[in-house]
Parts: structure tokens; sequence; C-alpha cells
């Protein structure tokens, strides 16, 4: 359903972006600066800078939609990694925490598909409360990894700091739309 759910995002929003002549698309120049002004450059390049629709994106409303799908992207690819390592957690801390972020993945896949549909709309202030909820949702199930008793290693710091750099992205083209 998730897989699906993503298909559908990009298809939709690579068919925003297609119905538009290219020669309306932001410069390269244009991603290249944004990501400058990102925490982690090469990450952002290589999210955002080489997405495929990139070309296509008129301005900033486009690349923001680009990064929202990016997020839900990984959001959904952290849960089916969360499926896949399940079973290495036997214990009660590791049953409860991936539990925690199987929970707060759904919340932020909800979240992250919500802002997709009102970024299309260009409610921006709504896309930024929504984009901050999900992430915080994401970041919870890093920080339960070392609450409430032995301390973890988190097999979802790859998904967790990916979606925490999206949002960063997604934090900065807001500011810039409003």
């Amino acid at each position: 359903m998730a897989t699906m759910l993503i298909n559908h995002m990009c298809f939709l929003t690579s068919l925003l972006l297609i119905a538009f002549p290219v020669a309306n698309a932001i410069p390269a120049r244009d991603i290249d600066k944004l990501c400058k002004e990102t925490t982690d450059v090469p990450f952002c390049l290589q999210y955002i800078g080489s997405d495929p629709r990139i070309p296509a994106a008129r301005d900033l409303s486009d690349v923001l939609l680009i990064a929202i799908t990016q997020s839900k992207m990984q959001v959904d690819d952290a849960t089916t990694h969360i499926d896949r390592v399940r079973r290495k957690f036997s214990g009660p801390n590791g049953k409860r925490r991936i539990e925690v972020c199987k929970t707060n993945y759904g919340i932020a896949s909800a979240r992250f598909h919500t802002a997709w549909e009102l970024g299309l709309q260009k409610s921006f202030w709504d896309v930024e409360k929504l984009a901050r909820i999900g992430t915080n949702a994401v970041i919870d199930c890093e920080n339960v990894w070392r609450r409430d008793g032995p301390i973890q290693t988190s097999p979802l710091t790859f998904y967790n700091m990916n979606v925490f750099k999206l949002s960063g992205i997604i934090l900065l083209i807001f500011d810039k739309l409003v």
C-alpha cells in the first residue's frame, strides 16, 4: 500500500512537472545555491539536485514538492526496514522501541503525504507544520533507543538522519517561499 502511494505521489509530481516546458524550469544554479545554504551540501545535491524531476521544476514550490516526496520515500523505506529487522529485537526494550518507531513512522508517513497534498495547493504554512510533525515523530524514533533502559544503537539511524536533513531542506524552502 505504501509503495503504491509513493508511486502515485511520484507519478503526480512528475506529471505536474512534465506538463510544463523545461524552458520555464528553475535554473540549476538556483538549486546549487539552495543546496549551499543547507547543513549538508552533498546530501542536498544527491537527494534534491540529482532528482530526475528537478529539470522540470518551475520554481521553489515544485522543489518543495520534490523534497516532501523524498522525505515520504525515506519514511516508507524505513518502514520496510523495520519489518526486516523486527525479529532481531526480541527483548522487551527492543520490541517496545521497534513498536515506537513503527508507530512514529506511520505518523510521519501520513503527515508527509498530507504535506505533499497541501503543497500542491500552495498551503505552505500547513506544509511547514506537517513536515515538522512528521520529522519530530522520526526524531523520537531515534531518541527512543537511548531512553528507558540500556542504550541501544538504532537500526534506523540512516533513515532518521535522511528525514532530518530533508526536513531542513523543506524548512529552508519554506522560509524562501513565505
